[in-house]
């Protein structure tokens, strides 16, 4: 079966000889021995060019010989001219059929200067013929002209009349002829860097190159290089590399535009019982597939449905609301779609929702999407651009691992901005806490007073019971002893406790430790990485154990008697221990002074007096050293948000400078993306908006939470740390900030203090930035971001890109730009330009027409009906013929269907004076 996909790249060769050549080496070879050798070496068109002769007979039996192999046969005469004496220059005339080839040599014989030279030897029925008249009756009698061109001996090159005459000549044979041929691969770049770009700029000509086998022995049939041809099998495809020289044709060893199999949608077809829509397979390019047709015609039926069965996330439809645009299943039950790639790998639209896409990177652009990307004051899309930009940046591997490890470092800083500040509160809350306490306490001169006066009291007692100024002094110093192990006592369960909330905290991040080591450790998969890991994670496990050991040589237990004691033996035990016994000791040895019970009882009353006042003033010192300790590690706390703030400003500067590398690729297009770190100023006052009373409206004197500010306006970063430091101090510590009843303080600086930074993708396109270009221009350059930064290789699907651009923009930027993104990717459009169609040498046209919806009728029994094909497809139309897009060619098609297709093609040819 012959499928049709359009212009495709194939194997040509362009001057070949048969037997009935004068020079062939071989006259016993048989036509299909030709034929064979022809297909064994993958030919799918072959030029007969034999010397001044046209054997009909033969021609018309390669040509039956080769149909059946779908070997296309084109017929063709090698001339000799008169420009060199005796070494003439050889040139080919190719044509479309054979049926006028006996009259075209009659003319050539007629009305060229002929001259024959016959006899043995080399040049036996040579007929040299004049150049240019002999190029001027191919070209009039409709056919191709290719000349030999090179370090060949026989080619254009070697013309030797003096100059300038020699040079004058050479340019008038480049007008007049069509390809030039080359001798040898070798030759191919010193015309391609050279003589192309002096003819381009001399004659406005660009001359296809073509490199043939010139073969004269089809058993020594040698392929010098590939000579690959994007068009259909024919004539009329052989005559588009006259058109398209830089895209049509190429010589090289693989085939051009290679794309992977996985990446390229074969073919699409409609599952419909009720002939609604035609159930023939659409065969597809790998190149540019245009969709064209009348209003309603199924254009867009079609492509919306290659992306509803490709497009991975039925997000993106519901967004755009045209999640059932087409609800044909619920018409037709039975109704589906079947998509199938080169790979082999096929997929419906009605499938099993745990089923994945089989190309899930393909791109989808509907109708007026780009347009809405385009309008972002009337659409609300600006944020969703930058989105896009930002995900097309991303979609290269590296770039996205820069960006994962971005996300993950801002993440980090919110969570440690969060415990910063839920530090920073909890100190504070600590701060009046000990500052509530240290008011509820004694005034300092107080309690040493009556510490002073009490210690006199006891040593009246003393003195009045006997003792003498010796006994007296030690009992002071017992005293003196015995209070100081109290107060140390005290100090030691304030520092034990302080010592245990810290264990604890440091208990949970051990073991959060512990786990994020084994998570990490099991999602490693590198081995020789994995196994280091594991060595060196030892270290960690190390010291993990050694700080376990630490805290439990504080850990407490609850005995049955209700006591709580160490649970290991450690130098705290004995620390305890000796507490104890120094309190047993200095109140035995206190014993014989408080023999008189009287006495005792008084000394006993003063002295714990005088403890307690110690103990208050031992109190009143901790806390005031507890609160001037907690003042100095809130203000380094405040002092690390903003340094925090600051950091984190850095990482986009930093993932910005990162990227460049990412986006620089596309200034080649005349495009440009720069990054830049942007302070959202809207959704900042917007929150803090959201925490102020609105009455008092405190935050009015603050330039930041100005309203003309949104979230591109120019910003200096010390200006917005300076706006928020001072508004920190009116929020927390002076208290003048005026918050409403919902918030509390420390809710108002998580808002305060919140990320409100974003990279920012701003794009230019020849020096006039996005924001400031006409809709349409826009259009293209957001359509020249989604295909230019695109990673994926994937298919991208396009509805009328062409919307309100004018003329200009799509024929100088949006046609050339398809015609360079073609060939790395497949693209599948529908249009109603023709300059899309024509101009961007769509590989693959497909023709929608849907019956009843124009003035012609059809025989076709499809409500919606799809044939495709090349631009080169050419024939009138059959009036016998009554299915209307099986009726005449698809350029016919386009010449009718599109408005300005005919001109279209006109300017085409004209362009190559064709």
């Amino acid at each position: 079966m012959n499928i049709n996909r359009g212009s495709e790249w194939r194997k040509w060769d362009l001057h070949f000889h048969t037997p009935s050549s004068y020079d062939y080496k071989d006259k016993n070879i048989t036509n299909q021995q030709i034929i064979d050798e022809l297909v064994k070496n993958n030919i799918s068109v072959v030029a007969i060019t034999d010397h001044h002769v046209i054997d009909l007979d033969r021609f018309r039996d390669l040509k039956v010989l080769g149909e059946a192999q779908n070997l296309t046969i084109l017929p063709g005469i090698e001339f000799l001219s008169d420009a060199r004496g005796d070494e003439p220059i050889h040139f080919i005339g190719i044509f479309d059929s054979t049926d006028k080839l006996p009259y075209i040599w009659k003319q050539i014989e007629s009305n060229t200067d002929i001259k024959r030279i016959e006899g043995e030897g080399k040049s036996h029925n040579q007929v040299y013929c004049h150049l240019m008249q002999t190029i001027n009756l191919i070209k009039e009698h409709g056919g191709i002209v290719t000349i030999h061109a090179g370090n060949k001996t026989n080619g254009i090159e070697n013309i030797t009349h003096a100059l300038p005459h020699g040079v004058a000549q050479k340019e008038d044979i480049a007008i007049a002829i069509d390809i030039f041929e080359m001798g040898k691969e070798s030759d191919c770049p010193g015309y391609k860097d050279k003589v192309i770009p002096y003819l381009k700029k001399k004659i406005s000509k660009h001359i296809p190159m073509i490199i043939c086998t010139d073969n004269h022995k089809v058993s020594e049939y040698i392929v010098k290089q590939n000579l690959w041809i994007k068009a259909d099998t024919t004539f009329e495809g052989l005559k588009q590399i006259i058109f398209e020289p830089e895209h049509r044709v190429k010589i090289q060893k693989d085939e051009p535009d290679f794309k992977e199999d996985k990446l390229i949608i074969d073919s699409v077809r409609f599952v419909s019982a009720d002939n609604k829509f035609t159930t023939e397979t659409i065969y597809l390019n790998k190149n540019l597939n245009v969709i064209i047709g009348g209003k309603s015609s199924g254009k867009s039926i079609l492509l919306y449905n290659i992306a509803k069965t490709l497009v991975s996330d039925n997000g993106f439809f519901e967004k755009e609301g045209i999640l059932d645009k087409y609800d044909f299943k619920s018409e037709d039950p039975t109704f589906n779609f079947e998509i199938k790639t080169k790979g082999g790998f096929s997929q419906s639209l009605y499938r099993d929702e745990n089923e994945n896409s089989i190309i899930p990177e393909i791109k989808y652009i509907p109708q007026n999407y780009l347009v809405k990307l385009a309008e972002p004051s009337l659409n609300k899309k600006g944020a969703e651009l930058n989105k896009i930009v930002r995900e097309l940046i991303n979609e290269e591997p590296e770039s996205q691992k820069r960006y994962e490890k971005f996300i993950s470092a801002l993440k980090a800083n919110d969570r440690h901005r969060e415990n910063i500040i839920i530090e920073y509160f909890t100190i504070k809350d600590h701060i009046d806490s000990l500052k509530i306490q240290l008011q509820s306490k004694s005034k300092k001169e107080i309690l040493e007073t009556n510490i002073r006066s009490n210690t006199l009291r006891l040593q009246e007692l003393n003195e009045s019971v006997g003792l003498n100024q010796s006994q007296i002094d030690h009992f002071n110093k017992l005293q003196f002893e015995q209070e100081n192990n109290k107060q140390n006592r005290v100090k030691f369960i304030n520092d034990f406790k302080k010592i245990t909330e810290f264990n604890s905290e440091m208990r949970d991040i051990l073991s959060s430790l512990k786990n994020k080591e084994i998570l990490v450790s099991n999602s490693l998969e590198h081995p020789e990485l994995k196994e280091l890991f594991s060595i060196n994670s030892n270290n960690i496990k190390n010291s993990i154990d050694e700080l376990e050991k630490f805290i439990s040589i504080f850990e407490t237990t609850k005995g049955e008697d209700g006591i709580t004691r160490l649970r290991n033996e450690s130098s705290l035990k004995t620390l305890v221990s000796e507490i104890g016994r120094k309190e047993n000791e200095i109140q035995e040895q206190l014993k014989p002074f408080l023999e008189n019970e009287e006495v005792k009882k008084q000394i006993e009353t003063i002295s714990k007096s005088i403890s307690e006042d110690n103990s208050s003033l031992n109190a009143i010192e901790q806390l005031s050293k507890e609160i001037r300790d907690n003042q100095i590690a809130l203000e380094n706390t405040k002092q690390s948000l903003f340094e925090l703030y600051r950091s984190n400003y850095d990482l986009y500067l930093n993932l910005i400078e990162d990227q460049k590398s990412r986006t620089s690729n596309l200034e080649s297009d005349g495009l440009k993306i720069t990054g830049i770190a942007k302070f959202n100023f809207r959704k900042f006052q917007q929150n803090i908006f959201s925490i102020s009373d609105g009455r008092t409206a405190s935050y009015k004197q603050y330039e930041i939470c100005n309203e003309n500010r949104n979230a591109l306006s120019d910003y200096n970063l010390e200006s917005i740390l300076e706006s928020i430091k001072l508004m920190f101090e009116s929020i927390i510590v002076a208290e003048t900030y005026a918050l409403n009843s919902k918030a509390d303080r420390k809710h108002a600086i998580e808002k305060l203090l919140d990320d409100y930074f974003f990279d920012y993708w701003e794009i230019e396109f020849k020096d006039d930035k996005l924001g400031k270009m006409s809709t349409g221009k826009a259009s293209f350059v957001i359509l020249m971001l989604i295909v230019g930064l695109s990673r994926s290789k994937a298919p991208i699907l396009i509805d009328q890109p062409e919307d309100n651009l004018d003329n200009r923009s799509i024929t100088t930027d949006l046609v050339e730009y398809l015609r360079n993104k073609k060939l790395e990717r497949q693209i599948i459009l529908v249009t109603h330009n023709p300059n899309i169609v024509v101009n961007a040498d769509a590989e693959n046209i497909i023709i929608a027409n849907q019956k009843g919806q124009n003035d012609s009728e059809t025989s076709s029994p499809y409500k919606f009906d799809y044939i495709n094909g090349s631009l080169e497809n050419t024939f009138a139309k059959k009036d016998f013929e009554k299915d209307l897009l099986k009726s005449m060619g698809i350029r016919e098609h386009i010449a009718e269907i599109v408005e300005g297709g005919k001109e279209a093609f006109k300017k085409r040819e004209e362009k190559y004076g064709f």
